[in-house]
């Protein structure tokens, strides 16, 4: 047995050993079993041995390769499109609430120096009107308080003796 005929057997066998499972599980697993169709070809026929192998060279030649590993590398980071634009869209709306804030900020402070205003002119109007009752009040005469004697114990009626 040539040496070429073992290793496309080897590659029959593992073929063959991938799609077992699936037939054991009552599928028909294409590709595997394509796979050790071929390799027992390659096995059998030197002919469809060197086919296989001049096929398989031209497919996987510098430019098919690159191409390939570019498509399954464009394919990969498509999968980031979304997060990537997820993220532009976020960081936009952040600047827009960025500017909003400073903005409202902006006009809170004008309302409340408006407002601090107002508050101020009715507490004024309102001091005045109470400084004016207490200067109103405070101009009638108050009578001094005259210190007075404690009551003697005999001028108190309810110290005094009860019979009936």
């Amino acid at each position: 047995m040539d040496r070429d005929v073992l290793i496309w057997s080897g590659l029959a066998l593992v073929a063959a050993m991938v799609a077992t499972p699936a037939l054991l599980a009552g599928g028909f697993p294409l590709l595997p079993l394509f796979f050790a169709g071929v390799a027992l070809a390659g096995a059998a026929h030197s002919g469809s041995r060197a086919l296989v192998i001049g096929v398989a060279l031209r497919l996987l030649s510098g430019g098919a390769v690159r191409t390939a590993v570019v498509v399954l590398g464009a394919l990969m980071l498509i999968q980031l499109l979304p997060i990537e634009l997820a993220l532009l869209m976020a960081g936009d709306v952040l600047a827009y609430v960025e500017i909003l804030a400073a903005v409202s900020l902006i006009a809170a402070n004008t309302r409340v120096r408006e407002v601090r205003r107002a508050v101020g002119r009715r507490l004024d109007r309102w001091r005045r009107t109470a400084t004016a009752r207490v200067r109103r009040r405070g101009s009638r005469s108050v009578r001094p308080v005259r210190p007075r004697s404690p009551p003697s114990a005999d001028d108190d009626p309810a110290g005094a003796w009860a019979f009936a």
